[in-house]
């Protein structure tokens, strides 16, 4: 990472090196030097002493965080000097405590995610003793209500196993309402992790509130079965 400084003024960085940005800033200082493509490998650079312009290297310094519960803040800046020669600038990103409302949103960005994945998936349907498949994707969903409405039926139809029905428009209002309730089951999930996220007092109460619940067979949890 690299810096640009004039005039005790920081005018680029940190940023990775961008010989023609830095080329472009001098210019509009109207300072007559220009900086190779290589150039990265000569820093730290006395552009112009007299107007205190350097290219210097750049060191970022990120304190120790726990990112559920702290975030980090704009920089402050220094000159690192060796010998009174300035050799580099110093970022130092303080780190401050979030509050417990933010730490909630924060959570609250992971649910919508994971509530796409639970109303977009497979279910499978008993339609008139026969076991089908259907996605509940809302490209699914369009599709069938837009073949409900264009005829009446009855309509030849694939379903994702592979199985071929005819059915009525009856029965094609019955998997639609099936797959709204999936998708509604989906929406009430996330609403009541809402609910269990708000009701928390504490940072740590936010984080103890499962979102996705472990897989059994990785984990080995017993089943009912």
């Amino acid at each position: 990472m690299y810096a640009l400084i004039h005039n005790s003024q920081l005018i680029l960085g940190p940023m990775g090196y961008n010989y023609r940005l830095i080329n472009s800033e001098l210019e509009d200082l109207e300072i007559d030097y220009k900086v190779s493509p290589r150039d990265y490998e000569n820093v730290p650079i006395a552009i112009d002493v007299a107007t205190k312009t350097y290219l210097f290297p750049a060191t970022i310094i990120i304190p120790d965080h726990d990112s559920r519960f702290q975030s980090v803040g704009n920089f402050q800046w220094n000159i690192i000097e060796e010998n009174d020669v300035p050799v580099g600038v110093e970022f130092i990103y303080p780190i401050s405590d979030k509050t417990l409302d933010q730490i909630k949103a924060d959570y609250k960005t992971q649910l919508s995610p994971i509530r796409r994945g639970k109303e977009n998936t497979i279910i499978e349907i008993d339609l008139n003793g026969t076991l089908i498949t259907i996605s509940t994707s809302r490209e699914e969903r369009l599709s069938l209500a837009s073949k409900l409405s264009a005829s009446p039926g009855p309509h030849n139809f694939k379903f994702n196993n592979d199985v071929w029905m005819q059915i009525t428009s009856t029965e094609l209002e019955y998997i639609i309402s099936q797959i709204d309730a999936k998708v509604q089951e989906a929406f009430d999930w996330e609403y009541s992790k809402v609910q269990e996220i708000d009701a928390c007092s504490t940072g740590e109460e936010v984080y103890s509130v499962v979102l996705v619940e472990p897989d059994p067979e990785i984990y080995g949890i017993p089943t009912d079965n």
